[in-house]
């Protein structure tokens, strides 16, 4: 009887860390943001364009002034972008590439 309770717990608390593991691990697109450009590495930076590099190759982006300055952007460093459409790039927000998605 001890075996089966125990096999029983053993389960059910698996079950809850994959469960709780999977929701703290999706990634939240800020409000305003219609689309991301993940792992991505600034190139070229000014003149109201920037080139960004990444797994998909390179991205040619006309840019509004809401983008930060071009020297934010460390040199061979990956960031994330969340960004939004219009007449111009609109920038929502960027961070560094997580260090588990960089290996993916």
């Amino acid at each position: 009887m001890r075996r089966i309770l125990l096999w029983t717990v053993l389960i059910v608390a698996t079950l809850f860390l994959t469960k709780y593991a999977n929701e703290l691990s999706q990634d939240v697109t800020p409000k305003g943001a219609t689309f991301s450009l993940m792992r991505q590495k600034v190139v070229n930076c000014g003149n109201g364009q920037i080139t960004l590099v990444g797994p998909n190759g390179p991205t040619h982006l006309e840019i509004d002034d809401s983008w930060p300055p071009c020297t934010q952007f460390a040199q061979n460093a990956e960031y994330d972008f969340w960004l939004a459409r219009g007449g111009r790039t609109v920038y929502i927000s960027s961070e560094k590439t997580p260090w588990w998605r960089q290996q993916l």
